[in-house]
């Protein structure tokens, strides 16, 4: 599987997706190099599937 979750804190976390109060980002990283994150870990890990189901659906 080449998606990967990762926990990002504090100065981690990309300048554009730091809020006031928050101390934790959740970045998924696709196998093309696309990458998406989220406030929230159930969100990050259902996006983890999601990917990780394209990219079994796009193997042959």
């Amino acid at each position: 599987m080449a998606v990967t979750l990762k926990q990002l804190q504090g100065t981690d976390i990309p300048e554009e997706h730091r809020r006031p109060g928050q101390s934790t980002v959740f970045q998924v990283l696709a196998e093309n190099g696309e990458t998406f994150h989220f406030n929230s870990e159930t969100e990050a890990a259902a996006k983890v599937v999601t990917l990780s189901e394209q990219e079994k659906s796009d193997k042959p």
